[in-house]
């Protein structure tokens, strides 16, 4: 294969990889049992978890989807990364505190004693099965923007990179469990911000964008409605139903294993806190870049980097850095991307294996299972999660529409119906334990019939799904009494509940035929369609509305019990210092790595091809190394 860099850059990934194993191998010493697996003993400092939600918040998809999105669409990309942070400080206010004191493992432990059993089994398989799209995803992006960069024209690079980078996380994953992947993220969230705090100015210097009122006098102007490869249409709904589904989103799964695996309720604050600063910086990061590639090359096919690939706007943010990095600082943006969908990808690869490990073999399956069992049933877990993570990546590479709105399109499907009742289930208390499964089986079919029946484009069918989902949790005891007081007015309701729906597929769709006049002058298969979910629906709601009526009439006892436990601090002493735990202070080892990193910055310019701009590589260094001392200075301290 051709390689399309420099030598310098391949030592750099090398070096920056081999770094990356090293962590886990370091850790890997802590691993005992699923404890320090799955949540790193609850003692992971309060900052690096905040550094690690934040890079499970982005990956290379964010260099790759969401830069091709941004170069497209201009200034509404950039308000699309605003909705970040308003999503996420909703979420954490909610459940921050909530999950810490849950005293959980994985984010659906919980699930058996606040909803039931079933429920358990049910979001068990259902969760671990859609969170394991992502770490494909992730890998998909990776192999989308470094292969071509790496070795140009040639076409079975994307797919040996995907293998080869997988296997990769695999063994570092495997060795360190959590603890490996928080530090990780804090190093390359340090790398990796480092090279986009430079390249930015770097771009402005070089004199190819005029000034700042000229750079944004020739971005095309705001506007809310933009097609993307011909079928994906994003509007201001787009915004709405992001900012409104991404509450639930930013607040289960790998993202509250973060709030859970520090030691109490003050460190979960400060998670939250700490990612939430990170995340508002996503505008200026990773918004700006496309937009100087949209005034650099206005016409896609003008940009000299990559036109021999398919879909080349997803490669416009390596080829800005690609223009103003010199050699060797352009391995470097690799190594942390790299690292960044890594960290994205282990995270996922961890809770997963905590679901399976805890929900599922140890709960469900052996009850009486050791903890070290429970860690060799993980480890096996995310050995089958990383085959299938390789295969389904290689899939998404092959998809014709784009890896921006595959992505979207499966979390419309999928994600926002899962991630409400998991987040509702810690906030709420007067809500069905039978909820969650009627909740999940209604927004993923609404979500479906809205998504290929309705034609309803992802911003208008994310608003939509949430809505309905909400309300099938909400209306869930209110639904049970009725059964309670008389079965034939719960049937009523249900039908009347199915009724909506019908009268609301045939008024509210985008689709010219489909309506309510037509339905004699022109019944079609979407007619049939839509009359048969709504049949399901009105079934769906009649059948649990038993279930909700015997659930008023059992035994709460349970749930009592464990909306106590959200209402009990956390006994440090008593639950997490125990069996001769001990904090660390983690800022000497991080600092000593981003000195090293600081270093190699500058030995890259023992090579000659490096000193194109030998001002970037100092100021890289200056960053790094200034940082680096600081935490390293720190050693004096005897906790974090």
């Amino acid at each position: 294969m051709t390689l399309g860099l420099p030598a310098i850059d391949y030592v750099v990934i090398g070096f920056y990889l081999a770094i990356m194993l090293g962590i886990g191998f370091y850790f890997s010493r802590a691993m005992k049992g699923g404890k320090d697996f799955f949540v790193g003993g609850n003692l992971i400092p309060g900052w690096v978890a905040g550094v690690s939600l934040y890079m499970t918040c982005f990956s290379a998809w964010t260099f790759t989807g969401a830069a091709s999105f941004t170069y497209n669409t201009t200034w509404y990309g950039i308000i699309y990364f605003a909705t970040w942070p308003l999503s996420f400080i909703v979420g954490f206010k909610l459940s921050a505190v909530r999950w810490r004191r849950s005293r959980v493992s994985s984010p659906i432990e919980y699930v058996h004693t606040r909803f039931n059993r079933p429920t358990h089994l049910f979001l068990s398989l259902i969760y671990a099965l859609s969170l394991s799209y992502w770490p494909a995803h992730h890998l998909a992006s990776l192999s989308k923007i470094c292969a071509p960069t790496l070795f140009p024209g040639s076409e079975i690079a994307m797919s040996i990179f995907v293998v080869v980078t997988g296997i990769i996380i695999l063994i570092y994953t495997f060795s360190g469990g959590f603890w490996a992947v928080c530090i990780t993220d804090v190093v390359q969230s340090l790398v990796l911000l480092t090279i986009c705090v430079v390249l930015i100015p770097a771009a402005f210097l070089s004199g190819d964008l005029g000034s700042i009122g000229e750079f944004f006098y020739k971005i095309p102007a705001l506007k809310f409605h933009h097609v993307i490869r011909g079928s994906a249409m994003y509007d201001e709904w787009y915004l709405i139903g992001l900012l409104v589904s991404n509450v639930f989103g930013y607040s289960v799964g790998e993202k509250a294993q973060r709030f859970y695996s520090v030691k109490d309720e003050k460190e979960a604050t400060k998670v939250g806190r700490v990612a939430t600063v990170l995340i508002m910086t996503g505008p200026i990061l990773f918004g700006i870049p496309p937009l100087i590639a949209r005034v650099l090359w206005p016409d896609i096919s003008l940009m000299e980097f990559f036109q021999d690939i398919a879909k080349p706007d997803e490669n416009v943010y390596i080829a800005v850095v690609l223009k103003y990095m010199p050699a060797g600082m352009v391995g470097i943006f690799l190594s942390a991307m790299m690292a960044a969908s890594m960290s994205a990808m282990d995270s996922a690869w961890n809770t997963v294996s905590a679901i399976v490990s805890v929900d599922i073999f140890k709960t469900i399956l052996h009850p009486k299972a050791s903890d070290k069992q429970v860690l060799k049933v993980g480890r096996i877990t995310t050995i089958f999660l990383c085959v299938m993570a390789i295969a389904l990546a290689l899939v998404i590479l092959n998809s014709s529409v784009g890896i921006f709105t595959f992505s979207t399109i499966f979390f419309a499907l999928v994600g926002v119906p899962v991630s409400i009742p998991l987040l509702i289930g810690v906030v709420k208390r007067d809500i069905s334990r039978w909820s969650a499964i009627s909740s999940i089986l209604v927004g993923t079919i609404t979500s479906s019939i809205l998504r290929f029946v309705l034609n309803y484009p992802i911003g208008q069918q994310y608003f939509v799904v949430t809505v309905i989902t909400v309300l099938a949790i909400f209306i869930s005891n209110p639904l049970g009494r009725l059964y309670l007081k008389n079965r034939q007015q719960a049937l009523l309701a249900s039908i009347g509940i199915g009724l909506a729906m019908w009268g609301f597929c045939l008024t509210v769709n985008f689709v010219p035929e489909l309506s309510v006049a037509s339905l004699f002058s022109a019944f079609s298969i979407r007619h049939l369609m839509v009359l048969l979910t709504a049949v399901a629906i009105s079934g769906l709601h009649f059948y649990f509305s038993r279930l909700y009526a015997a659930d008023l009439q059992g035994d709460q006892s349970i749930v009592d019990g464990f909306f106590k436990k959200l209402e009990t601090p956390i006994d440090v002493e008593k639950e997490v210092m125990v069996d001769g735990a001990k904090e660390q202070n983690i800022l000497p080892l991080v600092g000593t790595i981003s000195m090293l990193m600081a270093a190699l910055s500058l030995m890259i310019l023992i090579s000659p091809i490096a000193r194109t701009n030998i001002a970037i590589n100092l100021a890289v260094a200056s960053l790094l190394f200034f940082i680096g001392l600081g935490m390293f200075l720190s050693k004096r301290k005897k906790t974090i």
